[in-house]
C-alpha cells in the first residue's frame, strides 16, 4: 500500500504520540474538537472554524486566538492532504467523541474526491493498546482502503448530523450501515444525548442526577459513575463534562447545586483544577422529581446546541426511549 508519502491523523494528543513511538512516523494532523457539544453546521471550512471557536471561548474551554490558531493549523494541514498525492491513514477508535471526527473528516474527503485514505479501526487514546508499538503496527498493517460507500455513508451521516431537525439520523441508522458499525452505534448514543420525551433529560443528565442521588457527591466521583461506568464507550472529557454541570446548576429551577449554593464553575486547565474535582454537589428536589418523571426540565433550562438542532425551551427535537426514534414536539 505504499504512496508517496503517509500522513497519520488522529483525535489527540497522547494518539500522536503513541504514533511516533511505534515507530510509524509522525502523526501531522491532529483532530481536537468535542463535536458533541455546541453547534455544528455544514458550512465550509472557514466559516464552521469561526463557528467553533465562539462556542469554545464562550464555554471558557480555551482563548479564542489559540482555539483559532488550532483548527486553521489542523485544517490547512488536511486541505494540503488534499491537494497531495498522500496516503491519509485515519485513526479514530468507537466512541461518539471520536466517530463525530470521523464523520468530519471522511464527510471532507468524499466531497474533495481523488484522495487515497485508509482507515484504521484501532482503539488508541486512553486504551492499553496507546502502550503497546506491537499492536499498533499490526493494527496500521491491518488498516484498510475507504471505499466509496464509506464515504457515501460518511457524508449523509455528517449531512444529518449537522441538519436542524433529528429526523436524518433515524433515516441514517434505517439505511445500509457501509461496514461502519461504530458509527452506527456512536449515532445511536448521540440521540439519547437530546432531551428525553417527558423529564426533557438527556441520558448524561440523567446518569449524572442517578450518581448523586445514590449519595455520590464529589465531583470526580459523579464524573467516574455518569461517565465511565454508566457508559459502553467513554466519550465525556473534563470540560464538556464541567459545562454540563454548569448547566444543571443554572436556570430558574437548578437540578443541582454545592452545599453553599455557590455556581458551579469551570476548571482552568491553565491553573489546575483540583479544587474543582474534589468539590461536592448535591441533587435539588426538582432534580429528583425529573429523575421521576415529574416535570420537563427543557422548560427551564438554558438553551443548547447538539450538531445542527437548537435546543429551547417545550419544543424541538426529543429523544423517544420507548419508540427508539427521534420525535417533534411542539411548544406547550
Amino acid at each position: 500500500m505504499a504512496t508517496a508519502a503517509v500522513v497519520h491523523l488522529v483525535n489527540g494528543d497522547h494518539a500522536a504520540a503513541a504514533i511516533e513511538q511505534a515507530g510509524l512516523g509522525t502523526a501531522s494532523i491532529v483532530w481536537r474538537d468535542v463535536l458533541h457539544d455546541g453547534p455544528v453546521h455544514d458550512v465550509d471550512d472557514e466559516a464552521l472554524a469561526r463557528l467553533r471557536v465562539a462556542f469554545i471561548a464562550d464555554a471558557g474551554w480555551d482563548g479564542e486566538s489559540r482555539a483559532l490558531s488550532a483548527l486553521d493549523e489542523r485544517d490547512r494541514s488536511l486541505q494540503r492532504c488534499l491537494a497531495s498525492p498522500c496516503e491519509l491513514v485515519v485513526w479514530f477508535a468507537p466512541g461518539l467523541h471520536d466517530q463525530l471526527q470521523r464523520l468530519q473528516v471522511l464527510a471532507r474527503v468524499a466531497r474533495h474526491g481523488g484522495l487515497r485514505a485508509t482507515v484504521v479501526e484501532a482503539a488508541l487514546d486512553g486504551q492499553p493498546a496507546i502502550r503497546d508499538a506491537r499492536t499498533l503496527q499490526a493494527a496500521f498493517e491491518q488498516r484498510r482502503r475507504v471505499e466509496a460507500a464509506t464515504l457515501a455513508r460518511a457524508l449523509a451521516g455528517w449531512c444529518a448530523f449537522t441538519a436542524g431537525d433529528g429526523a436524518g439520523l433515524d433515516a441514517l441508522l434505517e439505511a445500509d450501515d457501509a461496514g461502519t458499525p461504530w458509527l452506527d452505534a456512536a449515532i445511536r448514543r448521540w440521540r439519547e444525548e437530546f432531551p428525553a420525551l417527558g423529564s426533557g433529560l438527556s441520558r448524561t443528565e440523567r446518569q449524572v442526577l442517578e450518581a448523586l442521588d445514590r449519595g455520590v457527591f464529589r465531583v470526580r466521583d459523579v464524573y467516574v459513575a455518569a461517565c465511565h461506568h454508566a457508559e459502553e464507550v467513554v466519550f465525556h472529557a473534563d470540560l464538556p463534562f464541567a459545562t454540563l454541570l454548569r448547566r444543571l446548576s443554572s436556570g430558574a429551577v437548578p437540578l443541582l447545586s454545592h452545599p453553599d449554593q455557590r455556581p458551579v464553575t469551570m476548571p482552568d486547565p491553565r491553573s489546575g483544577s483540583r479544587v474543582f474535582w474534589n468539590d461536592s454537589l448535591l441533587i435539588t428536589r426538582a432534580g429528583r422529581e425529573r429523575l421521576a418523571g415529574v416535570g420537563d426540565w427543557m422548560l427551564h433550562a438554558p438553551p443548547r446546541w447538539m450538531g445542527g438542532v437548537a435546543l429551547h425551551g417545550s419544543s424541538g427535537w426529543r429523544w423517544d426511549p420507548a419508540t427508539n426514534r427521534m420525535r417533534s414536539v411542539a411548544a406547550r
